[in-house]
């Protein structure tokens, strides 16, 4: 479990989530908004969850609390919906087989800020996440690890052009990080990190 892909695990999807709570809105709005109405939802949400992985060669356990608002645009076309996320994060994992932990967390904004028809139904969608999204603190409050600026993502999805949220990601065809962030390298030693912080 590396980069991204590890800090993509460790906290919600904004994108996904609001995707899916988009399907309610819609159906609930009956598709009736004004077109100069672009807003279609905002929600203020919070939650817990657990789970458990041992892509580091020894289980750890999770416990994570969130909370955040959310904001939920679509285009003038009516097939690109956008995600605007103010979110709060705080997972403790902890190493089953010592009963050492330590806590990932973040605080950020989520914010895709355009989406541009490509061809059909294929939209490039425009986001930035801004603030501090990862962060490793030890089990005494101490900061191991901090990501912190702004990371300006640019990605190609198809909307299925059925006027919902929703739809298929394609790739990821641009990245531009500013600032410090570790945890965002390919090569971040979650690992590594994990096992010295809870003995394994």
């Amino acid at each position: 479990m590396k980069g991204e892909s590890m800090r993509t695990s460790l906290r919600r999807n904004p994108r996904a989530v609001w995707l899916v709570a988009g399907l309610a809105i819609v159906a609930m709005l009956a598709l009736g908004s004004p077109a100069a109405a672009t807003v279609i939802g905002q929600e203020h949400y919070s939650g817990t969850d657990t789970y458990s992985f041992d892509d580091c060669g020894f289980t750890i356990d999770g416990q994570s609390e969130f909370y955040g608002q959310a904001l939920l645009r679509v285009d003038p076309g009516g097939e690109a919906f956008l995600v605007k996320d103010k979110f709060w994060f705080r997972d403790v994992l902890t190493n089953r087989d010592t009963g050492e932990w330590f806590v990932v967390r973040g605080n950020a904004l989520f914010h895709e800020i355009k989406a541009t028809q490509i061809s059909g139904t294929i939209y490039e969608f425009v986001a930035v996440e801004a603030g501090q999204p990862f962060v490793i603190e030890d089990s005494a409050g101490n900061v191991v690890v901090r990501d912190r600026g702004v990371i300006r993502h640019t990605a190609l999805f198809d909307t299925l052009g059925d006027g919902t949220p929703g739809g298929v990601f394609i790739e990821e065809t641009h990245t531009a990080v500013h600032g410090p962030h570790p945890g965002f390298a390919d090569d971040f030693p979650f690992c590594e990190i994990a096992a010295e912080l809870t003995g394994a």
